[in-house]
């Protein structure tokens, strides 16, 4: 299985370059563009500009050897009206693009959530309002042949919405809102913190959504509370991430990867100097884990 890590974990001091080059040296396989930390770098609808960024980035990861393999779209307010929702809104079409020119299969986005009830008029008002959004990105996705892979939030950011938790931040919402949609092009993404913040069964839920985990975000944090870490597998105490129960959920669904960390909390500022050293302890967690995922009996 391919082991790879979003750029988002650039330290001060070091440019994509010599990271993509530092990743290579350490032996990672491919990188995920994490599209929200340059959302404000350029107009994306300068179709020239944004095809010159990103011939720019496809150059840099072949001359490392690395590959491309997922990516993170914009954040936005799925259901907000002023300048601010719909700009970044309608930045995941520049985004998609962009994960289309560079190779990208698959883009994970964040489902949304709107006050109310929660009871099922609600839950099914959230459904419809989630499944109308994506569906409206479904030709763009087609036309550059980039898969959008909804990601489970925890509910801690759901006060930000006025709301007590977050649609599809439990499996069976994830599958509902997949299941509705019915695309080749519609998958899920399985942060491992997120569910843990969100006491959720670490294999159940990997197990339950199957065949529709097309992405995967590893990474470590508390549980219940306001953090969401994003640090290194078992850098933090107990109760931590079920990381047997992760391993075994990803190999009963056969899950083929990428193994992808989002561990940016950890590595962001780490000195220049000591960076080799930490990429090649970040690749030592993630191929022992990958070795569990293969394990059988």
């Amino acid at each position: 299985m391919k082991i790879a890590t979003s750029m988002n974990i650039r330290p001060p001091g070091v440019t994509e370059q010599q990271l993509m080059a530092a990743l290579a040296k350490a032996g990672f396989d491919g990188i995920d563009l994490p599209f929200y930390m340059h959302r404000d770098e350029l107009d994306w609808s300068d179709e020239q500009a944004a095809g010159k960024w990103a011939e720019q980035r496809a150059g840099w990861a072949q001359e490392a050897g690395l590959e491309w393999v997922q990516a993170h779209g914009p954040f936005f307010d799925m259901f907000g009206s002023d300048q601010t929702a719909l700009r970044t809104r309608e930045s995941c079409r520049h985004a998609i693009k962009v994960c289309g020119q560079l190779g990208i299969p698959w883009m994970v986005l964040h489902p949304d959530t709107f006050a109310g009830a929660q009871d099922l008029e609600h839950r099914k008002a959230l459904l419809k309002a989630n499944a109308d959004f994506f569906r409206g990105l479904l030709g763009d996705c087609e036309k550059h042949n980039v898969g959008i892979a909804i990601e489970n939030i925890h509910d801690h950011f759901a006060h930000t919405r006025g709301a007590s938790r977050y649609f599809a931040g439990i499996p069976r919402e994830q599958c509902d809102l997949i299941d509705e949609l019915n695309h080749p092009l519609i998958g899920a993404c399985w942060d491992t913190g997120h569910a843990h913040m969100n006491r959720l069964d670490q294999r159940g839920g990997l197990t339950a959504l199957g065949g529709r985990l097309k992405a995967i975000h590893i990474q470590e944090t508390r549980s219940g509370i306001d953090r969401d870490d994003h640090v290194l597998p078992y850098s933090i105490e107990n109760p931590a991430v079920d990381w047997d129960g992760v391993t075994s959920g990803l190999r009963e669904i056969n899950f083929p990867g990428p193994f992808t960390f989002e561990t940016h909390s950890a590595l962001q500022r780490v000195p220049a100097e000591l960076l080799d050293d930490a990429l090649t302890y970040n690749l030592a967690v993630g191929r022992y884990l990958v070795r569990k995922v293969a394990k059988r009996g």
